[in-house]
């Protein structure tokens, strides 16, 4: 009986030791694992290089008509839409009218100067031809006199045309400006496209009213698509440019693409991109990340995607 103790308490021993080596196995393991991340997941979604354009109006007015589609390419300059601009021809076409009167009445006006400068010169050589004559006891002092008064009325005409027609000059750079503003204001009812790119959304039809505090459409500009992601405070500070990263769909493991991180912010801040609710609680801070594409054919735009860097530190990789 003896024996048959020892032998149970030996077996109780070693079974105690085994139980307490698997135990700390995991611990171990954790503490491994835990210092030999090579890759770090953050939420991102995909947006062309150059912010989408919101398109508004720079005037209120109702749609006439719409020249393009969505999913058409624009460039800079192209017409998108126009709006009812009927007063706005009115005014033109009256303010042009006015311009081209005001220009003829000015030629009417110079062509009256000009004769009465010539006028003017020969009375002017008559007061002299009459002085010399007087000066010979060949003419009277009242022709002089007369000669004179004829000549002072001369010149006072002269100067009321000269100075008619710096005012019709005048009238006519006010006319010139006013018709200016008024093709402006005709030229705003027509919107184009401020960028090169694809018109993503038109959210108006023909006769809907559009103002200048709402966006009707959404222009893609052209150039690179790059996905923004968030990336955990915990791993922050792991990113830097340079790093390989794949994107995925949320929870897959079909890479969509590859790309390279071209910018990281220098700062931590709340989550933004896709937060559900409008002042959610969110004590995890993240660094935003941009990754430059290398396929970018087979992602949408605004899409929501995993992006996965590579913090191993081989920048080659």
């Amino acid at each position: 009986m003896k024996r048959i103790s020892c032998l149970l308490s030996l077996l109780l021993m070693i079974t105690s030791c085994g139980n307490d080596r698997v135990k700390e196995t995991p611990a171990a393991d954790k503490s491994k694992n835990a210092g030999s991340v090579s890759q770090v997941v953050g939420i991102g979604k995909i947006e062309p290089e150059s912010e989408i354009v919101q398109l508004a109006s720079p005037v209120n007015g109702i749609v006439l008509n719409i020249l393009k589609k969505e999913n058409d390419t624009v460039s800079i300059g192209t017409p998108i839409l126009e709006l009812d601009r009927r007063l706005e021809d009115g005014k033109v076409k009256q303010l042009r009218t006015e311009v081209n009167t005001q220009a003829d009445q000015i030629t009417m006006d110079e062509a009256s100067v000009g004769e009465y400068r010539a006028k003017y010169n020969n009375a002017v050589s008559e007061v002299q031809r009459l002085d010399r004559l007087l000066a010979k006891g060949a003419e009277t002092q009242q022709a002089v006199d007369d000669a004179n008064t004829a000549l002072k009325s001369f010149e006072s005409n002269l100067k009321r045309l000269q100075a008619g027609v710096t005012v019709s000059k005048g009238k006519l750079e006010q006319t010139k400006a006013a018709l200016q503003v008024a093709e402006i204001e005709r030229d705003q009812k027509i919107i184009k496209s401020p960028v090169n790119g694809k018109l993503l959304e038109l959210s108006t039809l023909p006769g809907s009213s559009i103002d200048t505090r709402q966006s009707f459409a959404q222009i893609s500009p052209m150039g690179k698509t790059i996905a923004v992601c968030e990336i955990d405070e915990m791993y922050a500070d792991k990113i830097v440019t340079g790093q390989k990263a794949w994107i995925r769909n949320v929870g897959a493991q079909d890479t969509l693409s590859t790309g390279v991180v071209y910018l990281a912010l220098s700062f931590l801040q709340k989550k933004s991109l896709f937060t559900d609710q409008s002042g959610e609680k969110e004590d995890r801070r993240v660094r935003t990340i941009k990754i430059m594409l290398d396929q970018p054919e087979r992602l949408l735009l605004n899409a929501r995607v995993e992006c996965v860097v590579d913090i191993s530190g081989d920048l080659k990789k």
